[in-house]
């Protein structure tokens, strides 16, 4: 139930703090006086849509407050979004002059989806754009829906329908790339066991590389490894070795004489060992050096071979070439494995499927009996608003495709005069507006019946109608307005009305109006009492000249 509503720095009202009541309150105003300002200010506070437009003064922030006494059957609500419980809790939007907007619940920020959902089950705002869309299939399959008492059904239905959808893109997503690698299967084939043939190894490049190049200089190498040897070791006696012999020769015979000659006796020594070393082992490089043209051929080729392939798939070495390899393998592979996979996901679309069938199905016979309930409730409340032979049939026809909603297309079907049954025609073809919204009370008063006997809230739900009398008048206005009476009894009712036969039957009366001064123009909202209603009501029966006729009956009805 909403308890208050504080509005700041909104459209033309710059503070307002208005009480509310429980049972049934009417709020009045001459047209432009602000009313739906109000209305506007309470959506904004539930998660509408915010713009800097609505600031009164531009250089202040807007703050909205509602507050609304809640059931303790609400606390779930509260803890899975992680925000405190208080019976009364309090919703605030702020909107900055910079355009930020800020939203709370009991002082903690939320997002505006969180402030939607409480929205959901606090309170139900029928605007006169609403009745409109009465005519709209979609919006009477919602109404449906939201009669049904197992909200689970619908859940199940729809958890289930995103599985499908979700499995039938997964299909046609594998299907597409199974496609492309049918295509690319031969081609990529050809390519994996070319570079399989070639049996590449990492390093191999850099290392048949040096062969070839030493390949390649052999005989030059070869040429001066024997001179070197010559140099170091020949018949003539003119060698190195030959002369550092005879020179450690001699420095051995003096060596005994000083010690510094010693020293160079053993480094001359120690340099002999270290060039018969080298000897020994340039003799044997030199004779295992093999200059075959046959070698040279075979490593230019493979040289060839890896350059062909590195230039074939754009890439500069022999690692990339094993990772091209690696990848093609893989796309080998995941034709077989992505068949695999679909016969899975089939499997799974299959048995998906069946369960959504058998969903729809409940979910079918589900509306079909909401729809009769509907039918038949509807009926008692237009004949008290003066359409005793108006009939409401709901049609439920099966349609191909599953949607998020089902396989059903809904329809209205209405006449307002005695008919036969089968005359029945759309709702959009046939109804005046008068009749629409007389239609749409009745509907929303079954929705609150049939809320009340299925939910565990003593105090029900706030319904707010805007202007859902446009079209009727008179008698069948105060008829609208026993209804709305009836409804009150188990939800707070607030009702935007221009007839004072609906205003008189409210419990509470509160009054929009405008004040002018030389500088500005605000909106206002005030509680009226007894004699201010009188005025009130007398006004709204005879116009800005309030005539002793329009008092008295004004008095009359409010019984005074």
């Amino acid at each position: 139930m909403l308890l208050s509503l504080k509005i700041e720095n909104y459209a033309l009202i710059r503070s307002s703090n208005i009480t509310f009541h429980s049972g049934f309150s009417s709020i009045t105003g001459e047209t432009g006086a602000g009313k739906s300002i109000m209305l506007g200010a309470l959506a904004l506070v539930l998660g509408g849509r915010a713009d800097t437009q609505v600031l009164f003064d531009k250089n202040k922030k807007c703050i909205v407050e509602a507050t609304f006494s809640v059931c303790a059957d609400k606390k779930s609500v509260f803890d899975d979004n992680d925000l405190d419980f208080e019976t009364q809790s309090v919703f605030r939007r702020e909107i900055t002059p910079n355009g930020k907007s800020r939203a709370f619940i009991n002082d903690t920020p939320v997002q505006l989806s969180v402030m939607k959902l409480f929205a959901d089950f606090l309170i139900d705002i029928h605007s006169q754009s609403a009745t409109i869309k009465l005519k709209n299939n979609d919006f009477q399959l919602s109404i449906l829906d939201s009669l049904i008492d197992n909200k689970e059904i619908i859940d199940s239905y729809q958890k289930e329908f995103n599985l499908y959808r979700t499995t039938e893109k997964q299909i046609k997503e594998l299907e597409y790339q199974q496609n492309q690698l049918v295509k690319e299967k031969s081609y990529n084939t050809f390519l994996f066991e070319e570079l399989e043939q070639a049996n590449l190894q990492e390093g191999e490049q850099e290392e048949k590389s040096r062969m070839l190049e030493f390949a390649t200089n052999a005989e030059n190498i070869k040429e001066n490894i024997s001179q070197s040897l010559k140099n170091l070791d020949n018949e003539q006696g003119n060698n190195i070795l030959g002369l550092l012999n005879e020179t450690s020769y001699r420095l051995n015979r003096i060596a005994s004489h000083n010690k510094e000659l010693a020293e160079l006796y053993n480094r001359l020594e120690s340099a002999s060992i270290e060039l018969k070393d080298i000897y020994e082992e340039l003799s044997s490089f030199n004779e295992n050096l093999d200059f075959d043209e046959g070698k040279l051929a075979e490593l230019s080729d493979r040289l060839n071979l890896i350059f062909a392939l590195e230039k074939k798939h754009n890439v500069k070495n022999i690692t990339e070439l094993l990772a091209i390899k690696d990848d093609l393998q893989n796309k080998l592979y995941d034709v077989d494995k992505i068949d695999e996979e679909l016969k899975k996901l089939q499997l799974q679309k299959t048995q998906s499927f069946k369960r959504l069938e058998k969903l729809a199905s409940n979910l079918t016979s589900q509306r079909d009996n909401v729809g009769k309930i509907l039918s038949k409730e509807v009926k008692p409340l237009l004949d008290m608003m003066a359409m005793k032979d108006a009939v409401l049939q709901i049609e439920i026809t099966p349609i191909d495709n599953f949607t998020n909603n089902g396989k059903d297309k809904v329809r209205f079907l209405f006449n307002a005069n005695k008919t036969k049954e089968n005359n029945l025609k759309d709702l959009s073809n046939v109804i005046s507006g008068g009749e629409l919204s007389r239609l749409m009370l009745a509907i929303k008063t079954v929705m609150a019946k049939r809320r009340s006997n299925i939910s565990d809230d003593s105090m029900g739900i706030t319904l707010v109608f805007d202007e859902i009398d446009t079209g009727i008048s008179g008698d069948i206005a105060s008829k609208v307005a026993d209804i709305m009476r009836a409804i009150s009894e188990n939800h707070q009712v607030i009702t935007i009305t221009h007839l004072a036969q609906m205003a008189a039957k409210s419990d509470n009366h509160y009054k929009v109006f405008k004040q002018t001064t030389d500088e500005e123009t605000q909106s206002n909202i005030a509680e009226l009492d007894k004699q201010q209603r009188i005025e009130e009501l007398a006004k709204m029966l005879s116009g800005d000249t309030v005539t002793a006729e329009a008092l008295a009956n004004a008095r009359t009805l409010l019984h005074i």
